[in-house]
């Protein structure tokens, strides 16, 4: 995933330059330019309102005891929307409108969260979603004990935590806690 990343930061630019050059020697720079900045403001207006329904049905199936998780990757997918709409070029406005299309989302839905449980790296229960390792937000009471998460080696289910421990007694530990005036009185006696 690391590789892929690099790669696409290295790659994006280059696509995104090559795609200026193209498209200035076809119409120009000036209508170029302005084809940037009209696909930034369009792309803002769609996140916006397309945002404010996802959080509606956020809030919606939340009060029903649901975990919203559909509704919860069309809000990520709308948040890489807007950053791709926002970023200036053409290749990252036709992947970031393609991410405000809903076919495209229920398209990508399915297989993305097949292929993030299979490595064990996303889980959903209902104490919480969040990353296999610890990043989880509770979702607070009434919610049911059925498990979503996947099942992967670096995570624990129904809030077992393993662990070892040993009882120490504060009398044999410290002494001078259970009696703090031996040593005042042993001194005393010394003398």
């Amino acid at each position: 995933m690391t590789r892929l990343l690099l790669l696409a930061f290295i790659l994006t630019p280059i696509i995104e330059i090559a795609g200026f050059i193209t498209v200035g020697g076809w119409i120009g720079l000036w209508p170029t330019l302005l084809v940037v900045l009209l696909t930034a403001v369009a792309g803002t207006i769609l996140v916006h309102q397309q945002s404010a329904q996802v959080i509606s049905r956020i809030n919606t199936q939340l009060g029903a005891g649901q975990i919203p998780r559909r509704a919860l990757f069309d809000g990520l997918c709308l948040f890489a929307a807007a950053l791709l709409l926002l970023t200036p070029g053409f290749f990252t406005d036709v992947i970031g409108i393609g991410l405000l299309s809903p076919p495209v989302r229920s398209f990508l839905a399915p297989r993305l969260l097949r292929w993030a449980q299979s490595r064990g790296s996303v889980s959903f229960s209902a104490s919480g979603a969040g990353m296999a390792g610890g990043m989880g937000a509770g979702m607070g009471a009434g919610f049911d004990t059925y498990d979503y998460s996947s099942t992967s080696p670096r995570q624990s289910t129904h809030g077992v935590i393993e662990g070892e421990a040993e009882v120490i007694d504060p009398d044999v530990a410290n002494p001078d806690v259970a009696n703090p005036g031996a040593n005042e009185a042993d001194k005393r006696n010394a003398d």
